[in-house]
């Protein structure tokens, strides 16, 4: 038997084309009567919108959302979806639960020995297919039954019982904990009431007055003893302070007279430079310059002495008044703090006691407090209509039924109709070659076919070549 090659199963291929077809006929009826007879599955699919970023109205952070992974979000929104509680509310939202076709399809397979609530968790969860979004926040909910409208139905049940379910989960612990919260609330109330009166009483029988951190009589002290400590400051720096003649003097160079009188002589000076310069020191313009600056340095030093002296007297007296001033009330300081001392000595005892008390006071407020602010937050957290989940897209009875997929199922029988065609032409070709185009006879024998004789219509020789026989040409139409 001679080795084909490729070319030779592709010419054998073209030569049975029949065959082939007549497969792939066989097969798309045979697919038409798969798809005419299979049962008719639709499948509808409603969305979720997981929305993890959004901010909080009960969160006093306005930094954002609340930071979370979106993917192990989103794995556990659709483990929620799958699980037997959701499925038990989606049958009872959607009312499959009440269907008579689900209650008879219920007799039929279990015989009524398992619970119907048990079974129909079963079914919806058999029909259900929870698939995440690309890229996205977004929880696809496909759902599958004979009926285009039973399958609508389910996947909008499961929608809004995964949101149901989300709610609840996080609306029932904060109304368990508000609960808790109140009869706490409620306790701690009493407390705060027994240590207000323990702290009043004590008030009124010791007279320590609260100020807000231990008593008046300590803020008392404080405040003179600051008092106290500032006059003695004052004191030494006045009595350490002595007023000279050179600050006197400093302190009439600045005054307005002097600065006036000095600006005049420097003046007269450049204006007596200027005509020396020009007319010389004989000149009666010069020397009457000269006399003038000569009048304008004697006013300068007679105002300059003036008031430096003026100014170191006052100066003086304004010291010893503060050093008088600074040591009277030092010394009146000093007796408030002595009576003060002696006051808050003799309270000493209580002192303890009262802010043993006011702290009691304190803590039991502030608990009370907190509690409140948490049972306000629990009350409106279980009251506000909020969660992460959404529903974003409801599902519409289908139109074209899922199962059977008519051009899928068209598609494949067409490939392996056509595929056990060209196997069954290469097994007959390969069983009884034959040579079937001019290339095949040049690769047969080696050598180049240099003509071709056409035989009369519907005359044919077989040509093939078995055992090492006689090569015989094929005829072939003109």
């Amino acid at each position: 038997m001679p080795v084909l090659s490729f070319y030779d199963w592709i010419d054998a291929i073209r030569y049975r084309w029949k065959l082939i077809a007549v497969a792939t006929g066989v097969l798309l009826a045979l697919a038409f009567a798969y798809i005419l007879v299979a049962p008719r599955t639709y499948t509808a699919t409603s969305s979720l919108l997981l929305d993890t970023g959004a901010p909080d109205p009960l969160n006093d952070d306005k930094s954002g959302g609340r930071p979370s992974d979106n993917r192990a979000v989103i794995a556990t929104q659709a483990d929620l979806v799958r699980s037997p509680h959701v499925a038990g509310n989606a049958a009872v939202l959607s009312g499959i639960d009440k269907d008579p076709r689900y209650v008879e399809k219920w007799r039929d397979q279990t015989g009524e020995r398992q619970p119907f609530a048990d079974w129909l968790r079963n079914e919806m969860r058999a029909s259900l297919a929870v698939e995440p979004g690309r890229d996205t926040n977004v929880l696809l909910i496909q759902a599958s039954a004979e009926e285009p409208a039973d399958a609508a139905k389910i996947a909008n049940g499961f929608a809004r019982a995964s949101v149901e379910s989300q709610y609840r989960l996080r609306t029932e612990p904060a109304k368990a904990y508000a609960t808790w919260l109140q009869n706490s609330l409620q306790n701690a109330r009493q407390t705060v009431v027994q240590r207000q009166n323990d702290l009043a009483a004590f008030t009124k029988q010791t007279g320590i007055v609260n100020d807000g951190d231990l008593s008046s009589e300590g803020a008392a002290m404080a405040d003179v003893s600051t008092q106290l400590a500032s006059a003695e400051a004052r004191a030494a720096a006045a009595r350490q302070s002595s007023f000279e003649g050179a600050q006197g003097r400093g302190d009439a160079e600045r005054s307005e007279g002097i600065q006036r009188l000095r600006g005049s002589v420097a003046e007269k000076t450049g204006k007596l430079a200027e005509l020396e310069a020009v007319y010389g020191p004989e000149y009666p313009e010069v020397k009457r310059t000269r006399a003038e600056l000569s009048t304008l340095q004697s006013q300068l030093n007679s105002q300059l002495a003036q008031t430096t002296g003026a100014l170191t007297s006052a100066r003086g007296a304004q010291a010893s008044a503060e050093r008088a001033a600074a040591a009277a009330a030092e010394q009146r300081l000093r007796g408030l703090a002595a009576e003060q001392r002696a006051r808050v000595a003799g309270q000493s005892a209580n002192l303890a006691q009262y802010q043993r008390l006011r702290n009691e006071f304190d803590a039991a407020q502030k608990t009370f407090n907190d509690l409140n602010a948490r049972l306000t937050r629990m009350r409106l957290q279980s009251a506000v209509p909020l969660t992460e989940v959404q529903v974003l897209d409801t599902a519409s009875a289908p139109i074209v039924p899922s199962s059977p997929n008519v051009p899928l199922t068209l598609a494949l029988a067409t490939l392996l109709g056509a595929l056990l065609g060209a196997g069954a032409a290469i097994w007959l070709e390969y069983r009884d070659p034959r040579v079937r185009s001019r290339g095949g006879i040049e690769r047969l024998l080696g050598a180049p076919v240099v003509g071709r004789i056409a035989l009369p219509v519907g005359q044919r020789t077989i040509a093939n070549r078995n055992d090492g026989g006689p090569l015989l040409l094929e005829g072939q139409a003109a």
